[in-house]
């Protein structure tokens, strides 16, 4: 690089130019950016989840979607393995035929910022051959070498763990180039981004499949019931469900009925699951930490808007405020007008914060205040 700069060669002098402007541009907006060109192998006990499948593969051949499709849902709830079983699906069926890319946008990161579009260009075209004097210095540049690229190539990419939708479009290769797959946890607003497939936590029955992919069929089917009573533990979430069942297979000696509740949500909190709801909090707002904490204070798994409120001693629109973050972080589900339902593992993970984070005394007022809002409406209701 220093011979390049005491030429006279001017063309050489500007790639050299622009590659230091891209590198140190890279280095300082999103440390730890991985882009491959190869779809990871399904883990063990992953289902194919047909209906889901079957409706991300409709939604992408839609006009006005781009052959694009997002798939958004809560923490654990299986996006990326379907975002890889979409992939090879269309990899196998000759859909896709051109370049394979799957980028980590890291929009939950736990240890670093959401991935800027200019770094993630800048490794996509790399991974395509691109040389890195060649690499545009512009995110606007970046984006129309990527298209050019891409165009009619049939190529398939796959965005994993997107922000919001400022973060995506700039990385979208456009319907002729291909097919783009987009997982999040949070809803991704505007136009122009794709269809948009919900996944949830499974049904019992697909509960129970993963289980007996991960720990063996034999162990689940000898105690269908205690098998039943873990799924429900950890929310019928696949991710946590294959953490648990990894740990039935190595622990042959373990009768499946001493599994507990506390058991299987402590297993599947320090399996990742804990790091994964970690990272969720750290995108929302301290009050709406605080609510989430609180909220474990409940008798039941939901809340209405006043009584997160009096729970909280702030006012309804505040707590509102609060609970859609929580929403948007996939920490809470939206369940009705003004109602919001807490995860089986979610509580259990906000449970244990709540003994860490809030001073008893806190505590203990937030409790006087739910219990003086629920003899009141009592007494409303009585009336």
């Amino acid at each position: 690089m220093v011979r390049a700069l005491t030429m006279d060669d001017q063309d050489l002098l500007a790639a050299w130019s622009r590659a230091l402007h891209a590198a140190l541009g890279e280095a300082a907006s999103g440390p730890g950016v991985r882009v491959t060109d190869k779809i990871p192998p399904p883990p063990d006990g992953t289902l194919v989840r047909g209906p889901l499948l079957d409706e991300a593969l409709r939604l992408m051949e839609l006009p006005g979607n781009g052959r694009t499709v997002v798939l958004e849902g809560p923490v654990g709830a299986g996006k990326s393995t379907l975002a890889h079983e979409l992939g090879r699906h269309l990899v196998t069926t000759r859909h896709a035929r051109g370049p394979v890319l799957v980028a980590d946008l890291h929009g939950t990161h736990p240890a670093a910022p959401p991935a800027t579009p200019f770094t993630v260009l800048g490794h996509l075209l790399r991974v395509l051959g691109t040389p890195m004097a060649d690499v545009p210095a512009s995110t606007e540049r970046r984006t129309v070498l990527l298209r050019r690229l891409l165009a009619g190539t049939g190529a398939l990419l796959i965005l994993d763990d997107a922000y919001d939708a400022d973060q995506v479009r700039p990385l979208l290769p456009g319907p002729r180039a291909g097919h783009t797959v987009i997982t999040t946890r949070r809803p991704l607003g505007g136009p122009g981004v794709g269809g948009r497939v919900r996944v949830p936590p499974c049904e019992t029955a697909d509960s129970l499949r993963i289980l007996r992919g991960a720990a063996g069929a034999g162990r689940i089917d000898a105690d269908p019931v205690a098998a039943t009573l873990i799924s429900e533990a950890v929310g019928h979430l696949p991710q946590a469900l294959v953490i648990v069942g990894r740990h039935v297979a190595a622990h042959p000696d373990w009768p499946l009925a001493d599994y507990h509740e506390h058991v299987v949500a402590s297993l599947a909190l320090r399996g990742g699951m804990g790091r994964a709801f970690a990272a969720s909090e750290q995108r929302v707002s301290r009050d709406a930490r605080r609510l989430l904490r609180l909220l474990t204070l409940l008798p039941a798994a939901y809340t209405d808007v006043r009584t997160a409120a009096r729970l909280a001693g702030t006012s309804p629109q505040d707590a509102a405020d609060r609970l859609t973050e929580l929403v948007a972080a996939g920490l809470l589900e939206h369940l009705g007008p003004a109602l919001y339902g807490l995860g089986r593992l979610v509580h259990s993970y906000a449970r244990a914060r709540l003994r860490l984070d809030e001073p008893v005394s806190r505590v203990q007022e937030a409790l006087a205040r739910l219990h003086r809002h629920s003899a009141r409406s009592a007494e409303a209701v009585g009336r």
